[in-house]
């Protein structure tokens, strides 16, 4: 069925400008640079690009979804006019992330940054109606101010490394010139960059809005470009972990946004809605293993978000399949299985220090370590609110899932941190009084939505919860205040970068 409609496409035309010669190709070219990796950890470098782990990584799931949503854009848009015109920019918007992925070069890097940004404008404006075009509008004027952080900090290195080869910038951990300042203030630069870049708050306005687009936008927005900040991030982690004025602002920034994005989620009613608030909860919580200097468990939390996110968004489009009523609990009771859940899982967790990185004595570890098993602990609830014709499914699949998940979990993790280390190297262990609080903040916000979430039917049915709720739905009103500063900056009639 696939190979026939491939060959449907071929004789519409639609490949005969080479874009899907160059999408498809992307995928070979990927995973043999991964297999290679995988044998040889050595790096290789040529023309501003380098080759390692990370990026062979990252650019296999870049192309993969690359080529998925390109198998679905040609059909999705059969009959469009400007249907040829959309799959080139999507595909050149694929190929601009693949080199922002494996640039090591700064002037490189910057082009390619700037240009996915670029490439995303022309796909989210391809409908051109007003609803499409305000968002787009804020996307744009949010990646101009991203560029510039970006462009500031490529100055000071050059400035005071005299270079703008990544590789050597992060090799040296002072500046050449002396000037102590200069890796703490280009650090923080890019971290704000960077939040430009994956929607965090106060940035984050325009992602829920651009449902107007075209579901495959949507796939490959979620799925792989909204990764490019912490794909920069990585990029410079081992800079990033030795300054704790750039973890901080990462944490605190990541954890507002998480909250914000999980509220928001929690009260919206239609899927795809929910699965773009879902983004921008997610984008927060990789910004905050990011400020915990947990580089390769971020790593891991982009690649799987990717993967998952291209799969939802392509299937949000059909009929969701009708599924059983579920089990309602009390909110009480709910609550203490989700705790007793989490104390077992973070047990287990600790237990299977054994396998790895994830339990121990740094507070970024620990902080991460109980993040996860609060989130292992609400599977308890589910479980029970499970339909069920046998009476031993929470007998049995309790204890599976929290000793599967917790396992697994350190698994990945260990995998996680050998694999990579080559290149992020080994994951550092602050133990200051600055790294306790920072690890304390996404801690204490986690815990704090966790014991929220079963009273969300009490606090809804309440006046002033209802209230609450519906501020969430939208957002908080965030947008309407990002909307009304665009319009003064790009009014309605003027056309601009479109």
């Amino acid at each position: 069925m696939a190979i026939g409609e491939w060959r449907s496409a071929r004789r519409a035309g639609v490949f005969e400008d080479g874009a899907a010669i160059a999408v498809v190709g992307l995928v070979p070219l990927a995973l043999a640079g991964w297999i290679w990796q995988w044998i040889d950890a050595r790096p290789w470098s040529s023309l501003g690009l380098t080759l390692d782990r990370v990026s062979a990584s990252i650019g296999l799931l870049i192309a993969l979804v690359g080529v998925v949503v390109y198998r679905f854009a040609w059909r999705y848009l059969d009959g469009e006019p400007h249907q040829r015109s959309f799959l080139r920019w999507m595909v050149g918007t694929v190929l601009a992330a693949y080199l922002l992925v494996h640039a090591s070069n700064l002037i490189v890097l910057f082009v390619a940054w700037s240009a996915t940004s670029l490439g995303l404008h022309r796909l989210l404006t391809f409908y051109r109606h007003p609803a499409a075009l305000m968002p787009a509008r804020k996307k744009f004027l949010i990646s101009r101010i991203g560029d510039g952080l970006l462009l500031g900090a490529i100055g000071l290195i050059a400035a005071h490394w005299g270079t703008i080869d990544l590789e050597r910038v992060l090799a040296q951990p002072q500046a050449p010139s002396g000037w102590a300042p200069a890796p703490g203030i280009v650090a923080v630069l890019l971290v704000a960059a960077a939040l430009t870049k994956s929607a965090q708050v106060p940035f984050h306005t325009w992602l829920p809005e651009t449902l107007e687009a075209p579901t495959p936008v949507s796939a490959l927005m979620h799925a792989g470009l909204i990764n490019g900040g912490g794909v920069l991030l990585l990029h410079f982690a081992p800079l990033l972990n030795r300054e704790p004025a750039a973890l901080i602002v990462l944490t605190l920034v990541g954890s507002l946004t998480t909250a914000v994005g999980v509220l928001a989620m929690w009260a919206q009613p239609a899927d795809k809605r929910i699965l773009a608030w879902s983004t921008v909860s997610q984008m927060g919580f990789m910004m905050v293993q990011l400020g915990l200097a947990m580089a390769p468990a971020a790593l891991l939390h982009l690649l799987g978000h990717g993967a998952y996110k291209a799969r939802a968004f392509l299937r949000a489009s059909g009929v969701p399949p009708q599924l059983a009523p579920a089990r309602p609990l009390v909110p009480w009771r709910a609550l203490l299985l989700a705790l007793a859940g989490s104390l077992a899982s973070g047990w287990l967790l600790a237990r299977g220090d054994a396998f790895g990185t994830l339990a121990g004595s740094s507070p970024g570890k620990l902080a991460l370590t109980a993040i996860i098993a609060l989130s292992l602990g609400q599977l308890w609830p589910i479980i029970m609110q499970l339909p069920r014709r046998n009476p031993m499914l929470p007998l049995i699949g309790i204890p599976l899932v929290t000793i599967g998940g917790a396992w697994l979990t350190t698994a990945l993790y260990a995998g996680a941190a050998a694999f990579f280390a080559p290149v992020l190297g080994a994951v550092p262990n602050h133990d200051a009084p600055w790294a306790w609080f920072n690890a304390a903040v996404p801690l204490v916000v986690t815990a704090l939505l966790v014991v929220l979430h079963p009273f969300l039917g009490v606090i809804a049915a309440h006046p002033r919860g209802h209230a609450l709720v519906v501020h969430a739905r939208y957002g908080f009103y965030l947008g309407i205040i990002a909307d009304r500063l665009v319009a003064r900056i790009w009014p309605a009639n003027r056309r601009g970068g479109e």
